[in-house]
C-alpha cells in the first residue's frame, strides 16, 4: 500500500511539471511583439545585474531568448526526472522517458509558435530545448548514482 506522503509527493511533482509545460506553451502562444517585450525586460534585468557585478558585457536579445529556451527545458527536464523517479521507475527508464517526453513537448512548443502572430517554429530551438532536458537528466542521474554509492558505503 502506498502511503499518503508518497501520493502527495507524486501529485505535487505532477502539478509542477504540468505548470511548467503550461508556462512554456503560454509563452509560445504570445505574438511576436509581446514575446519581444518580455525578452527585452529580462534582457534589461540581466544586463543590469552584469553591470552591478562589474562585468562589462551586454547580452543580446537573441542570446536571452536562447537562454530562456535552455533554462525552461532544463527546469522541465529536472521536474520530469523527479516525477518519473517518484513512481519508482529505474533510472534507465527515466533516462529514456524524460528525454523522449522533452523532445515531444519541445516539438509541440515550436508547432504552437507556427500559429502565433509574427512567430515561427525553429528546429534549432527544439534541439536547444532537448539539450536542456538531456543535461538536466545527465546531472541528476550522476548525482543520484553518487548518492546511491554513498548510501551503500554507509550501510557497509
Amino acid at each position: 500500500m502506498i502511503n499518503k506522503s508518497i501520493i502527495i509527493k507524486r501529485t505535487v511533482l505532477c502539478l509542477l511539471t504540468a505548470l511548467i509545460i503550461g508556462f512554456i506553451f503560454y509563452n509560445s502562444s504570445l505574438d511576436a511583439d509581446l514575446s519581444s517585450e518580455d525578452s527585452m525586460s529580462v534582457r534589461a534585468m540581466l544586463n543590469s545585474i552584469l553591470k552591478m557585478v562589474k562585468i562589462d558585457f551586454e547580452l543580446s536579445e537573441n542570446f536571452v531568448r536562447k537562454l530562456a529556451h535552455f533554462v525552461e527545458y532544463f527546469v522541465l527536464g529536472s521536474l520530469m526526472y523527479f516525477t518519473v523517479r517518484s513512481f519508482d521507475l529505474r533510472r534507465r527508464v527515466c533516462a529514456f522517458l524524460v528525454p523522449l517526453s522533452g523532445f515531444l513537448i519541445a516539438s509541440i512548443d515550436e508547432t504552437i509558435q507556427l500559429f502565433s502572430i509574427g512567430r515561427s517554429g525553429q528546429f534549432t530551438d527544439v534541439l536547444l530545448d532537448f539539450i536542456g532536458v538531456i543535461i538536466a537528466v545527465f546531472i541528476l542521474s550522476v548525482l543520484s548514482n553518487i548518492l546511491t554509492k554513498k548510501d551503500k558505503e554507509v550501510l557497509n
